[in-house]
This record gives structure tokens, sequence and C-alpha cells, in this order.
């Protein structure tokens, strides 16, 4: 096609003008370019929804896969679910609490959030380490019920109280309850599951139990605030109820398949010791490892010293200290975030109840992340799992400390804060649990997840009293602060792990195949 260009008289000889037919062609051809986009820009469209509607389910039978492989604990994280949910009810409508029964502000943080924290963890040590105790010697599911009777009772009893020292027993029974399910429940997932398989488990039960928060969260602050703060109690307390009575019915425990090679290697180690012309020091012998052997489920028990020895272990003992030192924040966050961001931010009780609600997400999903990482890398280097959960611990501290930090600000940020700090602080927890569950055998598991769940609760229930001691001489903010900076040696505790496990873990010695075929 011809061009007509003009060399404009009297110019610079270098400068070119385009004609106006020049012009005339490139609107032409740009025009007909739009229009071509406009044309596919539908199709275009098509394609990307096709595109999306696939990951969408594939993503959702990813998860719908994974929940019926674990479908087993679903009753077991129903209940666990429910005493979580009973947690953020009080605190999120502290200041309406305080205000029913004539406390001021310096009251409503050392009563409502020291004292009741204190007498609610307390009682959930102590009923940790009995129910620990009676879990290696009875039925764990007929504990888990009473646990979850004794629990919903407690929180709805908590809907009709008329003082102070009412919600105080209320609260104890409601802590016993918590602190009794978590070593009965934990002891049923490790009879239940393999050691590689674990660390999804419990995934899929914190998944569960963790949206217990976020369902709390929303009955206090939208229910609690229309309808008092009564009313979510008495509602968390009926679903309980009913979840006791799923409970009672459904759930039961099937072996895993590891239970089969350990039948075979018993038969075949009583093939051996049945050998003819016995010597009567070597029929002794037999008789006593036998004894032993029968020790099981159906035997008398465990031996004291074997739980000492498996709390004497060094990963044992790193799990325990990082319980204690990294439950402060959780405490912090739980106990105070929710006034503290309606009252001191003034963002108002449903703003600051959606800003936890974004931290439940982000623990959802770090959980889901966790569980499926910290499965991957046991896998691969059983090392790798315990600088994973130091990591994840730091990581996590900083933008929790941003957020208390950052005073008045827009209110997005205070949702991207919380989701990350939730995605990376939830990654820790499953991955230790799971830990703690292959480095200690089937007869002692009660026992030590009792101890694991009164370090816990001795972080949990010290956390507030501590950080309520100091608001007075340094004020909310400061002391909040002071909280999060507690996930510094908990992170310090968690990577020592990694050097101690290699040694501790039974997953690939007969004691493992012994302890998952009880």
């Amino acid at each position: 096609m011809a061009v007509s260009l003009a060399v404009r008289a009297g110019a610079h000889p270098m400068t070119i003008e385009m004609t106006p037919k020049r012009d005339q062609q490139a609107e032409s051809t740009n025009g007909q370019t739009e229009s071509w986009w406009r044309r596919r820009a539908p199709e275009r469209c098509d394609r990307s929804c096709a595109h999306l509607r696939r990951w969408l389910l594939r993503v959702l039978g990813i998860i719908a896969a994974e929940f019926w492989q674990h479908r087993r604990v679903f009753p077991l994280a129903l209940a666990q679910m429910m005493l979580v949910a009973d947690q953020p009810l009080l605190p999120t409508n502290m200041s309406a609490v305080a205000e029913e029964f004539g406390f001021d502000a310096a009251e409503r943080d050392e009563k409502l959030g020291g004292v009741v924290s204190v007498v609610f963890f307390t009682f959930g040590a102590l009923f940790s380490l009995l129910v620990g105790h009676l879990a290696d010697r009875m039925r764990r599911t007929t504990l888990v019920c009473l646990c979850m009777l004794l629990g919903s009772s407690g929180t709805f009893a908590n809907s009709q109280v008329q003082g102070f020292r009412a919600l105080l027993c209320c609260r104890a029974a409601v802590g016993a309850a918590t602190g009794g399910l978590i070593p009965a429940s934990f002891a049923l997932i490790g009879d239940m599951y393999s050691a590689e398989e674990r660390p999804h488990a419990i995934g899929m039960v914190s998944i569960i139990s963790g949206l217990g928060l976020s369902v709390g969260q929303a009955l206090a602050g939208f229910e609690g605030t229309a309808l008092g703060w009564r009313a979510p109690f008495a509602l968390v307390g009926v679903l309980g109820w009913a979840v006791t009575a799923l409970l009672s019915f459904t759930f039961e425990i099937r072996p895993c398949p590891c239970a089969g090679r350990f039948r075979q290697f018993r038969q075949s180690a009583t093939a051996s010791e049945s050998e003819p012309s016995p010597q009567p020091s070597a029929l002794l012998a037999s008789t006593r490892d036998s004894s032993a052997a029968a020790s099981g489920p159906g035997g008398p028990g465990p031996r004291p010293s074997s739980a000492r020895t498996d709390l004497s272990k060094p990963t044992v003992l790193c799990i325990c200290l990082q319980g204690i030192t990294g439950c402060v924040p959780w405490a912090v966050i739980g106990t105070f975030m929710t006034d503290y961001l309606a009252t001191n931010v003034h963002m108002g009780v449903p703003s600051a109840t959606a800003v936890l609600f974004s931290f439940g997400v982000g623990c959802t999903t770090g959980t889901i992340t966790g569980g499926k990482l910290g499965q991957y890398l046991y896998k691969k280097d059983k090392r790798l799992q315990g600088w994973l959960m130091g990591v994840t611990v730091w990581g996590g501290m900083l933008p929790m400390f941003c957020l208390f930090a950052l005073g008045e600000a827009h209110p997005v940020i205070f949702h991207l804060l919380a989701l990350s700090g939730g995605f990376l602080s939830s990654i820790p927890p499953v991955n230790a649990k799971a830990v703690l569950l292959n480095v200690v055998a089937t007869h002692s598991r009660g026992t030590v997840f009792g101890v694991y769940t009164i370090m816990d609760d001795l972080g949990k229930g010290l956390g507030p009293a501590l950080v309520s001691s100091f608001v007075r001489g340094m004020g909310r903010q400061d002391s909040f602060l002071l909280g999060m900076t507690f996930w510094l040696p908990c992170g310090l505790f968690c990577a020592l792990t990694a050097c101690t496990v290699p040694r501790d873990d039974l997953s690939d010695k007969p004691e493992e195949v012994s302890a998952t075929a009880s």
C-alpha cells in the first residue's frame, strides 16, 4: 500500500509530517484491532470462567476427599469445636459483662481477664492430668463423652449466672472439660493413625475445631450485641449437648493397618518362646515377657517408669516448654484483642469481631498448610519439621506485634495483619502435637498429653494474669506487646526439636508398631 508523505518547506530536512491519509489508515487499523478484541472478549471470558470453575471443583474435590479420608475423627473434632466455641464468648463481651457486674476498667481486666483465665486453666490443668492418667487405664471414648457433658452443662449454666462467683464456677467446669478432652482425644488419634498420617489427621481435627473460634466470635459479636451476652452461652451449651449425644451413639475406633503387622510380630514372638525343652530360668523369663506384653488394652496398665521415661525425653521437654511460652501470646489474643480493638482503637465490637474472624481464617488456612507441609517434611527428613515450627513461630510474631503497636489505622491493615499472623502462628501447634505423638508409646500417651496440656494451661492461665498485672503500670498496649515477645523463646524450643527428634522418634521402632495396634 502506498503511503503519501510531505516535507514541510523551510523546515528542518529531517522533520517529517504525516498526511491526513496516513492518519485515516492508522485509525482504521486501530478500529479493526479494537473490534477484534471486542469480539474475542466474550470468548476469553467464557474460557476463564470455565478454567475457574474446573479449578474450584478440583479444590473442592480434594477437600472433600481429605475429609472423607479422615471421617472417623469428625465426631471428635466436633466435640473440640464446641468447647473451643465457648472460649471467645466472654472476652468478646467483656465490657458488657463488666458493666452488668459493676466493674470499672481496671477490675474488668483483672477479674474478667486475669482471674477468670487463671481459674479456667487451673482446673483445665488439673483435669488434664487426671483424665490423661485415666486414658491409659480405661475406655477413652467414655472419657471424651463425660468431658463433653461437663463442658456443655457449664457453658449453658454460664447463661444463667447472677454474680461473679457463679461465673467462676461455670468457667471452672468448662475449663476442666476442655483440659480433660485434649489428652483423651489425642490419645485416640494416636491409636487410630500411623506416624506418617498423624500430622494430617491432627490438621483435620484442628481445622474443624478451629472453626469453633470463628463460630464463637460471630455469636458473641453479633448475637451477643443484639440479644445480650447470655444468649450465645445458652446456644453453644445446647449444641454441645447435641454433640455429646452424637458421640455416644456414633463414635468408634477402628484399628489402623499397622495392627496386622503387630499381630504377626506377636505371633512370631510367641512361636519363638514356645520352643521345646526350655530351661526353668528361660521359662520364667518367657512368663515375665508374656505378662509384660499382655499389659495392653486389657492388661493391668502401664508401669509408672514408662511414663517417666517418656516425659524425660528431650523432645517431650522441648514441646512442653514451647507450650508454656507460646500460649502466652495466644491467651492475650483470645482474651484481650477483641476488647482492645473495640475500645482502645475505637473500632466497635462488630468491626473488632470481624478482625478476629480474619485471624481465625488465617488460622484455618495455616492449619491446613501446616498439616500437609509437616507431613511432607516428616517423610523427607524428620528434622525439617522442627525447623518449620521454629521459623513460623517467629514469622507469626511480627504481624501480631505490628497489630498491637499500630494504634488507629485503616481497618484493612488490621485484617491483613491478623490474617497473616493467624496463618503463620497456627502452623506450629498442629506439628507439635504430631511430634509428641511420634515420640511417645501408646501406653503413656494419655499421661504425657495430660502433662503437655498442663504446660499449655500454665501459659494460657498465667499469660492473661501476668499481662493484666502490667496494665496498671505500663498501659494496655505496652503490656500486650510484651505478651507477644513470648513467641521468641517458643520458637527457640521448637527449633531445638530438630536436634532431638531423630533419636527420640519411635515410628521406625517396634514400640511404634505396638502403639498403633493398640
